[in-house]
């Protein structure tokens, strides 16, 4: 597990807040960890082509 410190901005925080209130969520930690889940990653090589990769 990864345990981040976070610095918000005033408008970030504010932004956090107003999802927490509209999805009902108990802390900010919720809330932010529900806005991270809305996204997802891939990674490819950028410099070998799918045929070598592929392998």
């Amino acid at each position: 597990m990864v345990k981040l410190q976070l610095e918000l901005s005033e408008k970030e925080n504010s932004t956090v807040e107003v999802y927490k209130t509209v999805h009902k969520l108990k802390t900010k930690q919720e809330a932010i960890r529900a806005m991270i889940n809305h996204f997802e990653v891939s990674i490819k090589p950028k410099n070998v082509g799918e045929k070598e990769y592929f392998k």
